[in-house]
C-alpha cells in the first residue's frame, strides 16, 4: 500500500506542475510573440521481479515479471511553430521561419531574444521591443543597437521586405533608408532555450549558442512588414489537455484514498 500511496502522490505533483504550464499557457494566449510550452512524461524507476523463461520443449515460456514504479515529468520545451499574423503599423515585424529578432537589456553586456516586432522608438530615438534595445546591421554591415534615428514618431517609419528600416520627414510619402537593417538569428535547438523577461528567450547549453546574425533569407525565413505574430496557444487544445491532466489527478486522488482507507482499517483491526 506505501508504494501505492507513493506512487500516486508523485503523480499528483508531475501532474499538477503540467497543469500549471497549461493555465500558463491559457493566460498568455493573447500575448503577441508568445511561444507555448510543450510538457511530456516518462515512467520512473520500473520493478523487474524476474525476465521470464524461454520456452522449452513441450513447455511454454513466461513473460518477464514486471511492475512499473510511477511516472514523473520527462520534458518541457518550448513550441516554436509559427502563430497567426495580425496587420499592425508599418514599424512593426513579424517573422516567417525560424528566425528570432536580436535584443539587449544590457547595452550590449548581454542578449536575449524574441518573435515579438511589435517595435517602438523610445524618447532617446532608439528601436526597442519590450523596452530593450533591437539590434541590427549599420551602412558598414556591423552589427549595432539601432539608435540615433531621426525621429521619435512610430508613424514615419516603415520596413522594406530586405530588412531595410526607411524613414520619411514630417509624415511626408517620400521614404529613405536610416541606414539600418533588421539583424536576425536563429538557433540549432530552439526548444531549448529559457524564457525569459517578456516574451523573450535567453540562450542555454541545450539551445546551443546563436547563429551568426543575417539579414531575412535562408535559416531565418522571410519577414511580413505591418504584421506581428500572435501567440501560438490553441484554447481548445490547452483545455482539453488541462481536462486530461485533472482527470488524471482525480484518478490518483481515488487511489491515494483508497490505499488510506485499507491502512486504517488493517490499523483498526490490530488495536
Amino acid at each position: 500500500m506505501l508504494d501505492v500511496m507513493s506512487q500516486a502522490k508523485n503523480a499528483i505533483e508531475a501532474y499538477n506542475e503540467a497543469l500549471k504550464v497549461t493555465s500558463t499557457n491559457i493566460a498568455n494566449m493573447n500575448v503577441a510573440g508568445y511561444k507555448k510550452v510543450d510538457v511530456s512524461f516518462q515512467s520512473i524507476f520500473e520493478k523487474m521481479i524476474n525476465q521470464g523463461t524461454a520456452a522449452e520443449g513441450n513447455m511454454g515460456g513466461t513473460n518477464p515479471k514486471q511492475f512499473g514504479q510511477g511516472m514523473s515529468i520527462a520534458n518541457t520545451s518550448i513550441n516554436f511553430s509559427n502563430g497567426e499574423y495580425t496587420q499592425a503599423t508599418p514599424l512593426d515585424l513579424a517573422i516567417q521561419g525560424n528566425g528570432l529578432f536580436i535584443l539587449s537589456p544590457d547595452g550590449g553586456d548581454s542578449f536575449l531574444y524574441t518573435r515579438m516586432g511589435n517595435f517602438q522608438v523610445d524618447n532617446a530615438y532608439n528601436l526597442t521591443s519590450n523596452g530593450m534595445q533591437v539590434y541590427g546591421f549599420n551602412s558598414s554591415g556591423n552589427v549595432v543597437p539601432i539608435s540615433a534615428l531621426p525621429s521619435g514618431n512610430k508613424q514615419d517609419y516603415k520596413w522594406t521586405a530586405d530588412g531595410a528600416l526607411q524613414y520619411t520627414a514630417d509624415g511626408g510619402t517620400t521614404y529613405t533608408n536610416t541606414g539600418y537593417s533588421i539583424a536576425l538569428t536563429y538557433f540549432a535547438n530552439p526548444s531549448g532555450l529559457a524564457q525569459a523577461q517578456g516574451t523573450t528567450f535567453a540562450e542555454t547549453t541545450s539551445s546551443g549558442p546563436a547563429a551568426t546574425a543575417q539579414l531575412p533569407g535562408s535559416q531565418v525565413g522571410s519577414l511580413q512588414t505591418g504584421y506581428v505574430e500572435q501567440s501560438n496557444v490553441f484554447y481548445l487544445g490547452e483545455t482539453i489537455t488541462a481536462l486530461e491532466l485533472q482527470r488524471a489527478m482525480s484518478g490518483n486522488l481515488s487511489m491515494l484514498k483508497l490505499a488510506s482507507d485499507l491502512i486504517n482499517s488493517f490499523i483498526q483491526k490490530l488495536g
